[in-house]
């Protein structure tokens, strides 16, 4: 067999051969699970949105972030497949396009490697001729994001009222796949996510649109990208004096729901964090209805402006997967700089009015009235003058 049949045979495995297909996408990679943390939490990461990860879950919880972010995420996956990612960002010192501030920028890297394959080559009557180890397949994302306030507001409730904020993000990606390193694709997509939360009662929505985009072409018939319609809540309940002073613990419950659209599948999400001393984190999460379905556990801890995150997930077929991160944060802003909010702008301008032949006016001198000599007494004349 040739080279090239082998190669289109090892495509025609990995994807299927026609778009319009239920069940048929490209770049599976944007299916990964991102993040330790949301991973530790069965990636039900939606609803609560609040560090690096969001550019791939909601975009518009980037926003919650109080300082910047540079991470690094190292995933070990089934087999000998590999995955790094990197990330940057946070706060902005910007108003936001429509005025209300918590403004963020965020962009990442991610590399993908799926393993390598043998391609053997045959001679006429059948002996083999040559062996050669290609890399089975590999993905290239890159990604930036924007997200802002929209609005905020107090809603009466019985006699209190309830802050309530919104938020709103998008970002772009653009995403590159390569086959036994004969076969290349590249395709652009967008993600749109919106983030409604009431910091007091700690209670927070969120939904989001990932993979928006084109179809990619590795050799005449093109696939969509996984298009996905996520949805999720957190709640963080208020505890007890007993148990936030001094240890100062917190417990974070978050769920997920999933709809492929191109699969026609839905998925769901559970999980948990419990902290304490706002430096260590222990999490547990559950997914379901999934190909990589399985219970989920993950630590994490920071020292000082370091943070370190593992992630530890079981599949269906009982192997496993390890994601470890590591996180910068750095350049932290103040509440009060992150809520600045663009002054409005007032236009004043008296009325004018037609002053006739004013140049030819002119200005009217007064004559500043003269100060009265001081009088020497008669008895202090002889006297040197540097005594008055």
């Amino acid at each position: 067999m040739r080279l090239p049949a082998l190669a289109a045979a090892a495509l025609l495995s990995a994807l299927p051969a026609r778009a319009e297909n239920v069940g048929t996408t490209a770049a599976p990679v944007l299916q990964i699970p991102m993040g330790a943390r949301a991973s530790g939490m069965g990636s039900a990461f939606t609803g609560l949105a609040s560090d690096l990860s969001a550019l791939y879950y909601n975009p518009a919880g980037l926003s919650i972030m109080s300082s910047r972010e540079a991470s690094f995420m190292y995933l070990k996956g089934i087999d000998d497949q590999g995955l790094q990612h990197f990330g940057l960002g946070g706060p902005i010192p910007f108003s936001g396009l429509i005025g209300e501030g918590y403004t963020a920028v965020a962009g990442s890297v991610l590399m993908a490697s799926h393993g390598d394959i043998e391609i053997n080559r045959l001679n006429p009557n059948g002996s083999l001729a040559s062996t050669e180890v290609r890399e089975a397949g590999s993905d290239f994302v890159a990604s930036l994001a924007y997200s802002e306030r929209v609005a905020a507001f107090e809603v009466p409730v019985k006699n209190d009222s309830v802050r309530v904020e919104h938020y709103l993000g998008l970002s772009g990606k653009w995403i590159r796949s390569t086959l036994a390193e004969a076969y290349r694709a590249t395709a652009y997509a967008g993600d749109l996510g919106y983030l409604v939360r009431a910091p007091e009662p700690g209670i927070s929505l969120g939904a989001s649109i990932l993979n928006i985009g084109q179809k990619m072409t590795f050799i005449s018939e093109g696939d969509p990208l996984p298009l996905t319609y996520r949805a999720g809540v957190a709640w963080k309940p208020l505890l007890p004096d007993t148990l936030t002073l001094p240890a100062r613990q917190e417990v974070t419950f978050v769920g997920d729901a999933s709809y492929l659209a191109r699969e026609r599948a839905w998925r769901g999400m559970v999980g948990a964090e419990y902290t304490t001393l706002r430096r260590f984190a222990v999490r547990f999460g559950y997914r379901l209805n999934d190909d990589i379905a399985g219970f989920t556990v993950g630590m994490g801890g920071s020292f000082g402006s370091l943070g370190v995150d593992y992630a530890w997930g079981m599949t269906d077929s009982l192997s496993d997967t390890h994601r470890f991160a590591f996180i910068w944060r750095f350049g932290r802003v103040p509440e009060r700089e992150r809520e600045k909010k663009r002054k409005p702008f007032i236009e004043s301008m008296p009325e004018r009015e037609d002053l006739k032949g004013i140049e030819d006016k002119k200005p009217d001198f007064i004559d500043q009235p003269a100060r009265p000599r001081r009088e020497v007494p008669e008895n202090r004349r002889l006297a040197p003058g540097w005594i008055y």
